[in-house]
């Protein structure tokens, strides 16, 4: 394997890492909070600014495992699954600071509601697994 190559993938596991982080619901109010929105409104944002990170992130599957590609595809489905159901959950024209209390009762009622935690272990596990044989 050459350094360009072990190079690349050691970069994509770090991108997708933090496309999982910055992806989280905690790290999507704190960089894009509600101020004036409605709930619909700031719902769009969210997904937007998960689809947007996702398909800025989409080269990266040609040098991660077939596994880290899914977890990382499944969490985006996720995400915007969920904060859509919940933003359909209350009225449109609320605040949109209702939609963040919504997700944070919601993430507080089911610790595993998520699979953004897991999703990070199984990246960071793999990208230690891959850097040990370089």
């Amino acid at each position: 394997m050459s350094n360009l190559s072990a190079l690349l993938t050691a970069q994509a596991y770090e991108r997708l890492v933090a496309f999982t982080e910055r992806s989280s619901f905690t790290a999507l109010a704190t960089r894009l909070p509600a101020g004036n929105m409605l709930s619909a409104e700031l719902a769009e944002v969210f997904k937007e600014a998960i689809r947007g990170e996702f398909e800025h992130n989409l080269s990266q599957q040609i040098y991660v495992s077939e596994t880290a590609w899914q977890v990382v595809t499944d969490l985006k489905d996720q995400q915007i699954f969920i904060i859509h159901e919940l933003a359909n959950a209350i009225s449109g024209d609320a605040p949109g600071h209702l939609l963040v209390d919504s997700i944070k009762t919601f993430l507080e009622a089911d610790a595993l509601a998520s699979i953004q935690p897991m999703v990070l272990d199984v990246l960071k596990k793999e990208a230690r697994q891959y850097l040990a044989k370089i």
